[in-house]
């Protein structure tokens, strides 16, 4: 039989063996944990980093929603909570989407484009009517693409339409021509009637004295 001292010997050896298999599990565990851990947080970023198309931004935008992304994404790094990670993205989406996009701004300078490409004072009101509808249909359909050929053409489209509308000045360089078309007529029909009455009268006497 074991003596009492090998029996102690072997208990401690076995609590030894224990405490070690305690702590390789332990850290088996931390590991495992940390490394679920990782994966969500990783998995967070390329969430994010997904959310938003940077190409789809001018250069100053894109500067200023990496700043954004970069600070959330340190912020994903730093927690453990998956609720709290979703919350960070959600936020940052939120704030990428205050940004104007290169089509909107695109957009924007074409219709102020078109503004200025032509002046309503010019024309009458029944031109300026019609050149209110020709900017109105037009600026729709810029508004509806982003694409910069496109609206050059359309704004080129409605330049066309409204330069075969007739100006003010136009309109009264017609007028005064028929006015004085008229004016001239009027004088024409006067000298006329005046020479055929002169006409009659030595005629007449002439007769009377043969």
């Amino acid at each position: 039989m074991d003596s009492e001292k090998t029996k102690n010997k072997k208990k401690g050896v076995a609590v030894v063996i224990a405490a070690l298999l305690i702590a390789a599990c332990a850290g088996g565990a931390w590991y495992v944990h940390d490394t679920k851990i990782k994966e969500m947080q990783s998995a967070g970023i390329e969430t994010l980093r997904a959310s938003v198309d940077l190409d789809a931004y001018r250069e100053a935008e894109q500067q200023e929603i990496n700043a954004v992304l970069e600070e959330a994404e340190t912020a994903i790094r730093e927690t453990k909570d998956q609720s709290e990670i979703d919350s960070l993205i959600e936020k940052a989406v939120e704030e990428t989407e205050g940004f104007k996009t290169a089509a909107e701004y695109t957009q924007e300078e074409g219709v102020a484009k078109l503004k200025e490409s032509v002046d309503t004072g010019l024309y009458r009101e029944a031109e300026q009517k019609e050149i209110k509808k020709i900017l109105k249909s037009t600026e729709k359909e810029i508004l509806k693409t982003g694409d910069q050929a496109e609206i050059d053409a359309l704004i080129k489209k409605a330049a066309d339409k409204i330069g075969g509308l007739k100006t003010d000045e136009e309109y009264a360089a017609e007028e005064e021509a028929a006015r004085q078309a008229a004016a001239a007529a009027s004088k024409s029909s006067k000298k006329k009637k005046k020479s055929s009455g002169s006409g009659g009268c030595i005629g007449g006497g002439s007769d009377v004295f043969n």
